[in-house]
């Protein structure tokens, strides 16, 4: 599997928004950006079709946070571990993401044209396997992809109304119009994500992780400057956040690992501090329900045997974002 198969399986597996609640969450978006708190939106535009993971439930997310209560994390069984000292829990995050915002906003922004081709490497990481690479091709509006397959380059034609949120050019415009105040950021991302799936097993405040991670990671061109670092500082107030200045991703490779949950990190470059791609860790204990598609699977990580806490189990990374004349260019 190369990584837009991956990145469309992962698109695929989130569920659908029915069309009364992105009416409702469009308006509620609005609002949070326009409020005094907030900078102006520059456009308005639809919720994102696919979220990877998202969440709501701003009244008690803004009550856990005012009362700097951090929250557990449950485990499979439904057990819940108790967090780390709330001090050095919140004050670690804070410090190293709000370096992270101070050196993204002084990165330049990026402009493309919507038919611009972008091409990047991907990295996949499973425990007990070796490193595998990808090469992928994308326009800036999504609109075509390319890949290469059994040692040809292939080049996908995709037909859609317009660029969606879940493309380069749609993500990109939707992270436009956020506000950048961090707290009106929050605010806004809540009202993106609407509320998390009945099943889904995560919080409010991780389901929000995601749904940062998720609108950074669709973009190509990543989020304009000001909105990243806004981000980052967003990332730093969410109750339960947790950085590791190095986190071995796969073997030889490590990035700043910042923390939803003990088993889900987002990963961040070291030097320039972009968002590289995201790590699952090991608890030190087995899924009790294996996910479908690898269930019966004994070689998949999921069904090993549980791993030491903080084994990394898999990984998903990618490499700069390169504006390429043509498909099949790999150099500016």
């Amino acid at each position: 599997m190369n990584d837009l198969d991956f990145v469309r399986e992962m698109r695929a597996d989130a569920p659908e928004t029915s069309p009364a609640r992105l009416s409702a969450g469009r308006e509620r978006l609005r609002t949070a950006i326009t409020s005094p708190a907030a900078t102006p939106a520059r456009s308005r535009r639809t919720l994102p079709r696919r979220p990877l993971l998202v969440a709501g439930g701003l009244t008690l997310a803004t009550a856990v946070a005012a009362a700097g209560v951090v929250v557990g994390f449950p485990h499979d069984d439904g057990a819940v571990v108790a967090p780390r000292p709330t001090a050095f829990q919140l004050s670690a995050a804070s410090e190293v993401l709000n370096k992270a915002a101070l050196a993204v906003e002084g990165q330049p922004k990026r402009a493309y044209t919507p038919t611009q081709w972008l091409y990047y490497k991907a990295f996949s990481y499973q425990y007990g396997s070796a490193l595998t690479t990808s090469e992928t091709w994308e326009t800036f509006d999504g609109m075509k992809d390319a890949d290469v397959a059994t040692g040809k380059l292939v080049v996908y034609r995709h037909t859609r109304t317009g660029p969606s949120d879940g493309t380069p050019l749609g993500a990109y415009r939707l992270l436009t119009s956020l506000p950048t105040d961090p707290d009106a950021m929050i605010a806004a991302l809540y009202e993106i994500a609407g509320s998390p799936p009945e099943d889904g097993g995560l919080s409010r405040d991780e389901f929000a992780f995601r749904s940062i991670q998720q609108l950074v990671w669709n973009s190509l061109a990543g989020a304009p400057p000001h909105v990243q670092a806004a981000l980052y500082r967003a990332l730093g107030r969410l109750p339960g956040v947790e950085v590791r200045s190095k986190v071995e991703y796969a073997p030889g490779r490590s990035a700043i690992g910042v923390f939803s949950s003990p088993t889900h990190a987002l990963l961040l470059d070291p030097v320039t501090y972009r968002m590289i791609g995201w790590a699952e860790v090991s608890d030190g204990t087995r899924p009790v329900n294996p996910k479908p598609d690898v269930t019966g699977k004994p070689g998949d990580p999921w069904n090993m045997p549980a791993r030491p806490a903080g084994t990394v189990l898999s990984s998903f990374t990618r490499s700069e974002v390169i504006a390429v004349a043509a498909p099949g260019r790999r150099r500016a």
